[in-house]
């Protein structure tokens, strides 16, 4: 559970007090379970909420008040239909965790079927010394996208050979759309993109190196006509170095679209860095964040960059409890202001300031 007080100062010149979660650590809720089949093998299972606590009506708030911005975020997402409309018919309990069932063969390695993070993910979160948390530049309306889970999917984990690990996902794709007539809830099956995750790591003493490369197809009912077909590739190779007095982290990245249909191109090129210092009970972490636009996707502006600055300070009060203090300067001056909405109006330009600033003090516990 983590719940923070924010203040904001954001786009347009705009200003907010807000008590908030997930500062540091996501709010999360998991029930895994493991039978022994005997011979090696064994039978598992994750079931995994991530409920809002402090938004009991269900309105949550939203940092950035972005709203054509979420369609920048999916161009390099994985599933680009869980941020359309088309996420209101997700069946089952919705609790936007990593939730699979899986047979784990001991030397013939693991398979795994459910909603499941990708390696790619994983590879970004090896080097995000701030996590996903505010300071990080991960999400929606943020520095870089969200590729965090695809649904519908299966993965294959083999087994690791001297500190060498590789995963493979695939995300089925739905070409129809079928149920009751004016329905939006109930009788649905999404249409979702193609997606083939490529993870690859390697871990030895205090050096992890990850890569992922993460491919999204759009399907013919899945996307307008022109992006009919086309691809979206984001690949992530970091790596991260515990020498105990500090612990760095370094990440490069790209993230690009083709497709003989498309009106306009995606290429950007993503850098991080980061640095957490122990200090006893204390922590000092600092990060930053860039993505280099190119391209002519129309959400961006060519040539430009976004970036984002973070910096924490925590300190532990037991085993599973501690407080902080997170500061984010995140400029989008990269982005197309028009992507934003600013009390109710679309902003025409960067006049009023593209930088947006969150001072946030709160408390993490672990249950």
């Amino acid at each position: 559970m983590d719940g923070n007080y924010q203040a904001i100062s954001n786009l347009g010149g705009q200003t907010t007090n807000q008590v908030g979660q997930n500062g540091a650590r996501t709010t999360t809720v998991k029930l895994n379970g493991t039978e022994d089949l005997g011979a090696g093998m064994s039978a598992n299972f994750q079931f995994e909420v991530q409920p809002s606590f402090i938004a009991g009506n269900g309105n949550a708030f939203s940092t950035t008040q972005a709203t054509g911005f979420t369609a920048v975020t999916t161009s390099t997402a994985i599933n680009a239909a869980q941020f359309t409309s088309a996420a209101s018919a997700q069946s089952g309990l919705v609790g936007k965790g990593m939730s699979w069932v899986g047979l784990n063969a001991g030397n013939l390695g693991e398979v795994q079927f459910g909603t499941i993070n990708t390696a790619t993910f994983g590879a970004w979160a090896n080097a995000s010394g701030l996590g996903t948390g505010i300071g990080s530049g991960y999400g929606s309306g943020n520095t870089f996208g969200d590729i965090t889970r695809v649904e519908s999917s299966v993965r294959y984990n083999a087994p690791t050979i001297s500190g060498i690990n590789v995963s493979l996902q695939r995300g089925v794709d739905n070409q129809a759309q079928f149920g009751v007539v004016g329905s939006t809830s109930t009788g649905l099956t999404l249409r979702r993109p193609e997606v083939t995750d490529l993870g690859i790591g390697y871990t030895q003493g205090p050096l992890a190196l990850r890569y992922g490369r993460l491919q999204s197809k759009a399907t013919d009912n899945e996307s307008t006509a022109t992006a009919v077909g086309a691809t979206t590739t984001t690949q992530i190779t970091s790596a991260a170095y515990d020498a105990g007095v500090a612990k760095f982290g370094v990440l490069m990245g790209s993230a690009q679209n083709k497709g003989s249909a498309l009106t306009t191109k995606l290429d950007n090129k993503w850098s991080l860095l980061s640095v957490t210092v122990p200090m006893g009970a204390n922590r000092v972490i600092a990060q930053t964040g860039t993505v280099k636009v190119n391209g002519t996707n129309a959400s961006y502006v060519q040539g430009k960059s976004l970036t984002s600055q973070g910096i924490a300070l925590e300190r532990d009060l037991s085993k599973r409890t501690y407080v902080y203090y997170r500061y984010e300067k995140t400029d989008f001056a990269g982005a197309a202001a028009g992507t934003y909405v600013v009390n109710n109006a679309v902003l025409a330009n960067w006049t009023s300031g593209s930088t947006r600033k969150i001072n946030s003090v709160g408390i993490s516990h672990a249950f």
